[in-house]
């Protein structure tokens, strides 16, 4: 039961851990493998000890308290907005881009080492308890217990997650489960009822989604006018959107007045160029402003796709208009781009909303959130839903000129015509590219100066550019290359793992043969998340399910090990077979089956590679003499695993499933 325990909080935490700092410290939400790797390398550095110094254990409530509180707290301690050196990544806010280059890295290194050190030393007594029951356990039959327990804790974060509750109830779930291993000590039990007290501070304009912390202001309004004008709604501490009156009775009393006024024309613009929009999809609909435009013009119907549940009830709650309330109007929770694939009826007008994502699609991945929604396969996919005639407008916030010409490029290679650009400066700067029908439509010369062509300029400019691809979908890298931020941080943690290799009591051989299983399993989970959310589509649900799908299969792999023991080399090649099967599987054709069938294959053809994977590496630990060391350099080969992953920025996505090769023939 302890050993099920503790592996729970290894995942709860890890987990919770990720989330939390990548909210509130916005560096790690683009840099989300950071505190992944700084988890598994301080879990795997407690396995190695196989228990917890007992010094350590005693300071341990008040570095959990450091830790929490800090990140509670990250934006009274100005961290929330530190320095960040994107170094090629296009980021929103002027934290990106602060003071001196040499003194912004050394403000950014020192600040995320502090950070990240709480967290390797939080996860070395979290590794060191699992080390501790793993030893009283049978190889086997604690491996199994641990990935039972693995596999609760995603399962109870997830639910809560689900729930839209709050970092309180994530805090006090793990602490609870926490306590057993600290029931005599009293300090202990007082600290952790401090952290939930703090955790507990009211933050009564703050929503929690499965992807955002969400706060929600209300925006100024006439002093003479009884109603909300409008609302501000922020995301992760940064600006996403707001939702405002822009209806004929608010605008007419009141044309002038802010930020109504500013956000008129950009919700104008669409309907300025499709007269009689018809039938309508809208994908990022967010809060409603998108909807509200097409139905004041006559919309017959609306369909409003929006991927975050939480902004849709806010939406329909606290939007001025009301436009989710209208019969006119089909709301679907769904990403963008898995309802491309879904979607069998044909639209007039197809409008990009702004999907700006401000977190990564999984823990494990690079990938943004809304990446595969900008790429070429995923125009071409909207072009599909277009009646004869029918128009594409997206709103981008491009505030470099590279990324406008990357968006301009790649719808022209689509669409097979350059599209109509225009420059917005709404909500600072952006772009409004037209495909279709209106892309030869004209402006009202009353809205010309709002939106200046620079058709001519994006035309010229991108010639050379990168398109974005499914195998490349970085719309907001400069190039192929690693950012400077992830170049500078990642030898300390690679240099760790090394030095804690090099520690251990395994034989050599046997140490490595299970740290380039543990990069090789982290590199083929991250494929199969990258590969599966293109098929179903990058939700929150997809992401947890795929997770939760590897654990089962090495659960049921280990089962099987320990029913019927099979050769290692038997295993292997089934391995290598099935290795090679997903790497070359081109995954889209599945999108032509019925759901029902899609599911089946995809779950098949990335499920088998992970328990043949499962029978190799359960195979092998059967005959270790220490368990817990031998998970834990497991684990700080995922370290390697999890750095390797962002080589993804340079050559693509297919890189994973070369690496998850190269790496499990070196453990062969």
């Amino acid at each position: 039961m302890m050993l099920f325990l503790a592996s729970f909080l290894a995942l709860f935490f890890e987990i919770l851990v990720i989330r939390y700092l990548s909210t509130e410290i916005r560096a790690f939400a683009y840099l989300k493998n950071l505190p992944l790797i700084a988890s598994f390398l301080g879990l795997g550095l407690g396995m190695i000890l196989g228990r917890v110094p007992k010094g350590l254990k005693r300071a341990f409530p008040i570095f959990a308290a450091e830790l929490f509180v800090l990140i509670a707290y990250a934006n009274q301690l100005g961290l929330t907005h530190m320095p960040f050196p994107s170094g090629g990544y296009q980021t929103w806010g002027s934290y990106a881009n602060l003071g001196p280059p040499v003194w912004q890295l050394a403000r950014f290194l020192c600040a995320a080492f502090a950070v990240l050190a709480l967290v390797v030393i939080f996860f070395v007594v979290v590794g060191g308890l699992v080390g501790e029951q793993l030893a009283l356990q049978p190889p086997l039959r604690g491996y199994g217990i641990n990935l039972a327990g693995s596999l609760t804790g995603i399962a109870a974060f997830t639910l809560l997650s689900s729930l839209s509750l709050p970092p309180l109830a994530w805090i006090l779930a793990g602490l609870l489960a926490m306590i057993p291993f600290f029931i005599r000590d009293r300090l202990a039990l007082g600290v952790f009822a401090g952290i939930v007290c703090v955790s507990a501070l009211p933050h009564p304009d703050t929503h929690w989604s499965p992807y955002y912390r969400i706060d929600l202001a209300e925006a100024p309004r006439p002093s003479d006018w009884s109603h909300p004008a409008g609302y501000f709604l922020s995301v992760n501490h940064d600006y996403h959107q707001k939702p405002v009156d822009l209806s004929p009775a608010f605008v007419a009393r009141y044309p002038l007045f802010e930020p109504n006024h500013s956000a008129f024309a950009q919700y104008e613009l669409p309907y300025l160029l499709v007269r009689n929009p018809g039938v309508v999809l809208i994908v990022g609909a967010g809060t409603g402003n998108d909807v509200a435009s097409a139905l004041r013009h006559g919309a017959t119907h609306v369909d409003a796709v929006e991927i975050d549940p939480m902004i849709i009830r806010l939406g329909r709650q606290y939007h001025p208009e009301r436009p989710y309330d209208s019969p006119r109007v089909t709301v679907y929770v769904d990403d963008a781009r898995a309802f491309f694939k879904k979607a069998r009826k044909q639209y007039d007008l197809i409008v990009f909303g702004y999907l700006d994502s401000h977190t990564m699609l999984t823990s494990f991945s690079s990938v943004r959130l809304d990446n595969y929604v900008y790429t070429l396969e995923s125009f071409r996919g909207a072009k599909r839903l277009l009646r004869p005639g029918g128009s594409v407008v997206i709103a981008f916030g491009a505030p470099a000129d590279w990324v406008r010409q990357r968006l301009f490029a790649t719808l022209s290679r689509a669409f097979d015509i350059p599209p109509r650009a225009y420059f917005s400066s709404y909500d600072g700067a952006g772009v409004v590219v037209v495909e279709g029908g209106a892309r030869d439509a004209q402006l009202p010369a009353s809205f010309a100066g709002d939106f200046p062509d620079i058709t001519r300029q994006l035309e010229s400019g991108s010639q050379t550019a990168t398109l974005t691809t499914d195998r490349w979908p970085f719309m907001l890298l400069v190039g192929r290359k690693i950012p400077q931020s992830i170049v500078w941080v990642f030898p300390l943690f690679l240099g760790g793992s090394v030095l804690l290799l090099q520690r251990t009591n395994l034989g050599s051989r046997e140490s490595l043969h299970l740290f380039f299983l543990g990069a090789g399993f982290l590199l083929l989970e991250t494929k199969a998340v990258t590969e599966l959310a293109l098929l179903f589509g990058s939700t929150w649900v997809v992401n947890s399910v795929v997770i939760g799908a590897f654990l089962t299969m090495a659960l049921l792999a280990n089962a099987f090990i320990m029913w019927r023991p099979v050769s290692q080399r038997r295993a292997y090649i089934g391995l290598f077979v099935f290795l090679a099967v997903s790497a070359l599987f081109p995954y889209a054709t599945l999108d032509a089956l019925p759901t029902p069938a899609k599911v089946a294959a995809a779950g098949i053809i990335a499920a088998l590679p992970v328990f043949f994977s499962g029978l190799v590496f359960s195979r092998s630990f059967r005959d270790v003499s220490k368990p817990a060391p031998a998970l834990g350099v497991n684990l700080l080969g995922a370290v390697i695993g999890g750095a390797l992953e962002n080589t993804v920025m340079v050559a693509g996505t297919p890189i994973l499933g070369v690496l998850a090769i190269v790496f499990y023939s070196l453990s062969a």
